[in-house]
């Protein structure tokens, strides 16, 4: 833990947040695309090698690992967006700023990541309506991970309040040794 250091913006984070997550987003979308296409197309071939069935030994073998990606992405993209929340809140809570004055800052940067949050929520909304194919991707194999991007207007404000609240203490007393009671 580092001690000492003033003028931490614990909400700076809510920017890294908001980029990470819809690049994030972007590439399970891209890996859910290739597993598709993989999938489909070696499911396809019907090509026999001496008494052996591509189809059914890729059905078998690699088909099976790719058709548990498939159902699980979207999991991971969910575990990755709320794992990246709940590492701003324990590092929020491990760097706690002391002074008052940076609560200004802090607004600042809500404002600032709000408006990149409704920026990146239209442009995510623009690229998943832009052809069928990802449409189908984010809007059925990635549906809890795209709810997400999408509700980032929503989400990152509730962040921010929940960090402020965590690195200010507005609800953490601090604990002062008086001496008293000790006899002395």
């Amino acid at each position: 833990m580092v001690k000492g250091k003033k003028g931490k913006l614990n909400s700076l984070m809510l920017l890294v947040l908001i980029f990470l997550g819809f690049v994030g987003v972007i590439m399970m979308g891209i890996f859910v695309y290739g597993a598709n296409l993989i999938d489909q197309t070696f499911s396809s071939m019907d090509i026999e090698v001496g008494d052996v069935n591509f189809t059914e030994a890729y059905d078998d073998t690699l088909g099976v690992g790719i058709n548990v990606f498939l159902n699980s992405a979207d999991n991971y993209g969910l575990a990755l967006l709320l794992g990246m929340i709940i590492l701003m809140v324990i590092t929020a809570y491990t760097f706690q700023e002391k002074q008052k004055a940076w609560m200004v800052a802090e607004l600042v940067i809500l404002i600032v990541a709000f408006i990149f949050s409704v920026m990146i929520q239209r442009t995510y909304d623009t690229v998943i309506n832009s052809s069928t194919t990802l449409l189908n991707i984010y809007s059925i194999d990635l549906i809890r991970s795209s709810k997400f991007i999408l509700n980032l207007h929503i989400i990152i404000p509730v962040v921010w309040a929940f960090i402020v609240i965590l690195v200010y203490g507005i609800f953490r007393k601090e604990k002062r040794f008086t001496g008293e009671g000790l006899g002395f």
